[in-house]
């Protein structure tokens, strides 16, 4: 089996990632088929570098990303497109949607709740 995955490179405390296609019982660091970019989590705003054409072709060969990999592939758009091609593999990513609806969820709630409180006060002081 394939995997698509990160590879660490960098210093001590300075990570620096690369998205790899390699086989699945190969280690972390070990071999791989191809790079298909890369991946820094320290710098602001965070800096994902993937071959967008490249990756769709993996997946398209039975490529599995890792959940990692699969949320980076989400936020630059190639996940999107393959599930458009493929909607049964919908269910394979199920847990993108996880991670993403409870920030979305929070922020949605905490404005109506906010907004009644608000009101009452001020009709509150406009009585006194």
């Amino acid at each position: 089996m394939v995997k698509i995955r990160l590879r660490r490179l960098g210093n001590k405390a300075r990570p620096f990632y690369r998205v790899v296609v390699a086989k699945s019982t190969a280690g972390r660091n070990g071999a791989f088929v191809e790079i298909l970019g890369t991946y820094s989590a320290i710098e602001q705003p965070k800096r994902i570098e993937i071959e967008a054409e490249r990756a769709l072709y993996w997946l398209r060969q039975g490529a599995e990303p890792t959940e990692t990999v699969a949320y980076l592939l989400n936020k630059v758009g190639v996940l999107e497109t393959y599930l458009n091609e493929r909607p049964n593999q919908r269910q394979k990513y199920k847990f993108l949607d996880k991670r993403t609806k409870p920030s979305q969820a929070t922020t949605n709630e905490a404005a109506p709740t906010d907004a009644p409180a608000l009101a009452e006060t001020s009709e509150d002081e406009a009585t006194v």
